[in-house]
């Protein structure tokens, strides 16, 4: 029984490991003699029968940070470009390792031999000398798997940063880097695309025409349904985030993410900080959520919403990051007329928007919270019905605030 159970694990562990290996004759070989009690390391230096102990140590000699913190695949990969920094290594395996030089190869490569054909899709995001990547998880750290795009396929199909693309991609027999081969989708339309493809600095302003629908329980969610009555199109700063309430934002942040991609017709995105990711569970979307990344990934995440836009989708971003600077997100809000932006940022200091949720500590400003279009959503009457009654309630916890306001409002 102990002979069978020790086979039995020899091929999971055979199998787990096939799609590392390349299917060339010696290699398949190699793997027929693989020995699942030796554990399979990337890296020479972690020595011949090292674990994930003996590697976090190597790491740690040669410089790369929290090595503790990374699991084994995160692991391989700081310890693979920390090889390459200090020129241990000259292997590359990502085309983040390549210069613009020997990028232009890549794409001479592809009348070579390949490794394997298969249907690849993702996310356009450029390099300076006009090339790119297609990213599978735009902002996912480790990117091993991103597909190389050659400048010329980018001027021939009109490719900007942030299209959907779909296409074929090769992996190049020498180095295993991907290279697209053919697109057959951008945007989910034919490569064959109008030459009137509109701008979204040119797209035709419009009207807010309703008010985004929202599902769910939590109070921001209802105070930003019954009482800000937010619109399509419009942007809404919750203001006054502080150590007192930082735990109460970040909950309240997730709800309305959750809340937008039950009830909202469109595209929802968020920008939450470190930690946020775990806490979304089921409602976490790698393609359309940053946690704790960088500007340059809200940049990304900017030209995104503007292809989404483009093709005809509304977008709404929910912006919780307490070190992020919401204007540029702000700046984008507007509805035009097939699509719109819409934008929630919970900031420490309020910044002008059409519509404000004001906080003090724990409870509501309401005198400092109103929207400025509601009359062009919910009507004058409804609008000056909403303004009287958040005036006459100056402080109140939110679950509060929802009461007052719901009582004032349905009085006659």
């Amino acid at each position: 029984m102990r002979r069978f159970a020790s086979f039995r694990k020899y091929l999971s562990e055979f199998a787990r490991n096939l799609r590392y290996i390349p299917h060339d004759r010696l290699t398949f070989f190699t793997a027929l003699c693989y020995n699942p009690f030796v554990p399979k390391i990337k890296t020479e230096k972690s020595g011949p029968r090292s674990g994930i102990r003996a590697e976090r140590e190597y790491a740690k000699s040669i410089g790369v940070p929290a090595p503790t913190r990374l699991n084994k695949e995160q692991l391989d990969e700081a310890v693979r470009r920390r090889e390459l920094e200090l020129g241990i290594t000259g292997e590359k395996h990502s085309i983040y390792d390549f210069t613009p030089e020997e990028r232009k190869t890549l794409e001479s490569g592809l009348r070579g031999k390949h490794r394997a054909y298969r249907m690849v899709s993702g996310y356009f995001r450029a390099f300076p000398e006009g090339d790119g990547v297609l990213r599978r998880d735009p902002f996912a750290i480790l990117p091993e798997a991103d597909t190389y795009i050659p400048a010329s396929y980018v001027r021939a199909c009109d490719i900007r940063e942030g299209d959907r693309i779909t296409g074929v991609g090769a992996v190049l027999f020498y180095n295993k880097i991907r290279v697209l081969k053919s697109v057959h989708y951008v945007d989910g339309d034919s490569k064959r695309r109008s030459p009137l493809r509109t701008d979204y600095a040119e797209l035709p302003a419009g009207r807010v025409s309703h008010k985004v629908d929202l599902h769910g329980n939590h109070s921001i969610v209802a105070l930003v349904d019954r009482v800000i009555a937010l619109g399509m199109g419009e942007s809404l700063v919750i203001s006054g985030r502080g150590e007192e309430n930082g735990t109460y934002f970040s909950e309240a942040a997730i709800a309305l993410c959750k809340a937008l991609r039950a009830g909202f017709d469109g595209v929802t995105y968020a920008v939450l900080g470190s930690g946020g990711r775990k806490a979304l569970d089921a409602a976490y979307d790698p393609e359309t959520t940053i946690t704790g990344g960088g500007e340059g990934d809200c940049a990304f995440m900017r030209e995104m919403i503007k292809r989404t836009v483009e093709r005809g989708e509304n977008a709404a971003v929910v912006l919780a990051d307490p070190d992020r600077d919401a204007r540029p997100f702000l700046d984008m809000a507007k509805a035009y007329e097939d699509a719109s932006v819409t934008v929630i940022a919970f900031t420490r200091e309020a910044f002008p928007a059409d519509a404000h949720i004001a906080f003090d500590g724990g409870e509501i400003d309401g005198e400092n919270t109103g929207n400025l279009l509601m009359a062009e959503i919910c009507g004058k009457m409804r609008a000056a019905a909403a303004v009287k009654a958040t005036r006459r309630i100056k402080r109140a916890k939110p679950d509060d605030f929802i009461e007052a306001f719901t009582k004032y409002v349905s009085k006659k």
